[in-house]
């Protein structure tokens, strides 16, 4: 059943639903939060500092009021990281894509802007493909030179009728899920990156790239004054260390990073195959581990 977005009436005169959010450091040395602004379904915890190996850090965990994305939905959420920042940003659980009518859609941009010295992580859990569900996304990632940048993004496809994969369904369902992706300096006029992936039934490669695989995930680790070759051989053994996924590990252009691409049958392995990727990533760029004690 198709259900439409409950935020026709909240949200703002362009018709998006936004959230911006600014990190500075602080004269004491650790990162706050210094400016914030959401609208439904966006919501966030208290900022803390929770990681042992880096207490500068500032954790923020990411919430939504709305029990998933909807038909209409029309969701914008800006971060920023000013100088010499450092900010770990995470959700609260993985987000359902509901079903939708035809020709409806939902719409999730996320716009990262790194400034000088500064650090910034987005950790996301999947997005849940319902039958029938649309999606398209934007992920637009501005870096300084000397700064860097960590962000992970999954997908997996559902099937909530278990009669049909009682009957030998094997494929999903979903009707569209796009990514676009880009990256670029601070110093650049045009993206470095700039890299579109569609797939569903509408789309023009259809369901075929699942069919072996329930979930796909990314890791992006930009980081253009660091050692980019340090950080891929880090990323490949961290894969080298995963089961039940396969992918690979590839240089972004420009010295701008690394790009990781996984595959995989089960939600939970491919959770835990980005949590070692970030890990890898941000010990290869920072030479921090992960101090973070708590589990979702």
């Amino acid at each position: 059943m198709s259900v439409s977005s409950p935020a026709a009436f909240l949200r703002g005169p362009d018709g998006w639903q936004r959230a911006h959010f600014t990190f500075q450091n602080s004269r004491q040395g650790n990162t706050r939060l210094t400016k914030q602004f959401f609208q439904y379904p966006f919501h966030i915890t208290r900022p803390v500092h929770l990681d042992s190996e880096w207490p500068e850090l500032a954790t923020l965990i990411m919430q939504s009021t709305s029990g998933g994305l909807y038909r209409d939905d029309r969701l914008s959420l800006s971060l920023k990281f000013n100088k010499n920042s450092c900010a770990h940003v995470t959700t609260q659980s993985s987000t359902k894509v509901h079903s939708m009518e035809e020709y409806g859609n939902a719409k999730f941009n996320i716009s990262v802007l790194v400034d000088s010295g500064a650090h910034a992580e987005l950790i996301n859990d999947a997005m849940i493909l319902f039958p029938e569900s649309r999606l398209d996304t934007d992920l637009d990632i501005l870096v300084d030179k000397d700064s860097s940048a960590i962000i992970t993004d999954s997908a997996l496809w559902h099937e909530p009728d278990k009669n049909l994969t009682y009957q030998g369904f094997s494929e999903p369902r979903f009707n569209s899920f796009k990514q676009t992706i880009s990256i670029r300096k601070t110093d650049d006029l045009a993206p470095s990156v700039r890299e579109c992936q569609w797939s569903g039934k509408e789309s023009v490669v259809g369901v075929s790239t699942w069919s072996k695989y329930k979930v796909q995930g990314s890791i992006y680790a930009v980081a253009p004054s660091r050692d980019i070759e340090k950080i891929k051989d880090y990323c490949l053994q961290a894969l080298d260390e995963t089961s039940h996924i396969v992918g690979g590990i590839s240089l972004l252009p420009n010295n701008l990073g690394v790009i990781g691409r996984f595959l995989g049958c089960d939600g939970d392995a491919m959770r835990l195959a980005l949590k070692y990727q970030w890990r890898a990533a941000r010990y290869a760029i920072t030479g921090k581990r992960d101090g973070l004690k708590w589990t979702k």
